[in-house]
């Protein structure tokens, strides 16, 4: 049989009239009842509230909300929180409700369905006409493309320029250390503006890498440049690798950076009877080296220090050719993929969709 609480608060205050002290009282209460006896600061306490004039065995009233919080007038004041200011926390949420953290949590969470996500970063503000063009380029490539049209995949030799640092902090996820609460921190350099870097110029096809060009110090890309020492670079690999195939077959890629759609640039193209691919505009999401290549070599050394550029030019180098040629014969087939989402999405951008 167990004691109630209000049993035991009159048994200790009988005991304490009679001038027992907390010790002895909780003993007598531990020998009848050792499963339901308070603790010896419990009774401590019960003592000093009758010493100074409690005398009712109850525990007082207690003001504080209600046990059911979670109303449908209470909702519909979230509801209407949330649509003035989606960026509302639960902490301002539950004081302007006057409910408890969870009781908000359960209300946004469960009774509205809610999930707070992050606004998606977007390369540009696009207009309706950039959305139908990125469509239709869209729908022009995968029309072309096998198993639709005439031409390969294999035969395309897409590239860009992309700006390496000799130092790539590493993302913040792959910095987090495990330490104890005296530990400090680790340190991390940020990059900024500041920051060594160097342009790379890197194409490459559904084989593996075809051409990796690093400008000179303190210059940067032109169409001169581009015609002169890149493009020449990408025909020397194709002839090499595929002496019997004829030069008009190869499908060179490139975005609409003001070098590649440069009059010289397409003088050079038309000469070498190079076909070139259309790009949609403002459309880093539809080529291979911004959402493929580069994250992927920058991820590769990111942490490791480079003082010398031969240094930095010969890792980049041994990385792409350490990526095996699956992957860039899967690189193509995302690429096909990312248009159709492109075609299903409107034109709009649709990473993180």
């Amino acid at each position: 049989m167990d004691f109630s609480k209000e049993g035991c608060r009159f048994y200790t205050f009988t005991r304490w009239k009679l001038g027992n002290k907390a010790t002895e009282i909780r003993g007598e209460l531990l020998q009848v009842f050792p499963e339901s006896t308070p603790s010896l600061e419990t009774v401590s306490r019960w003592i000093r509230a009758f010493a100074a004039g409690k005398t009712q065995l109850e525990d007082d009233h207690r003001s504080g909300r209600p046990r059911t919080s979670v109303t449908e007038a209470t909702t519909v004041r979230a509801r209407a929180i949330i649509d003035k200011d989606p960026t509302v926390t639960l902490r301002f949420l539950s004081l302007e409700l006057g409910v408890s953290y969870g009781s908000a949590h359960d209300i946004v969470h469960e009774q509205l369905g809610l999930r707070k996500k992050c606004a998606r970063w977007i390369p540009h503000l696009l207009t309706e006409e950039q959305k139908s063009e990125r469509v239709r380029i869209c729908r022009l490539w995968l029309a072309e493309f096998e198993p639709n049209g005439p031409k390969r995949f294999s035969d395309v030799a897409t590239g860009d320029e992309c700006w390496i640092s000799f130092f790539t902090t590493r993302d913040k996820q792959s910095n987090m250390v495990w330490l104890s609460d005296e530990e400090a921190s680790t340190q991390i350099l940020k990059e900024g503006f500041r920051t060594r870097k160097r342009l790379f110029t890197i194409f490459f096809n559904s084989q593996g890498p075809m051409c990796v060009d690093v400008m000179p110090q303190q210059s940067t890309i032109t169409a001169q440049y581009y015609t002169d020492q890149v493009l020449p670079q990408v025909l020397e690999h194709q002839a090499k690798s595929a002496p019997t195939r004829r030069r008009s077959r190869l499908l060179l890629h490139h975005d609409n950076a003001s070098p590649h759609k440069a009059r010289l640039t397409v003088q050079f193209l038309e000469q070498q009877g190079i076909t070139l691919l259309p790009h949609p505009p403002y459309s880093p999401d539809l080529a291979p080296c911004d959402f493929w290549l580069f994250p992927k070599i920058k991820g590769a050394i990111a942490g490791k220090q480079f003082h010398r550029i031969q240094d930095l030019a010969r890792t980049v180098n041994s990385e792409l050719r350490g990526i095996p040629a699956s992957e860039y014969r899967d690189c193509f087939m995302k690429w096909r993929k990312r248009m159709e989402r492109c075609i299903e999405a409107g034109g709009e951008y649709f990473e993180g969709m």
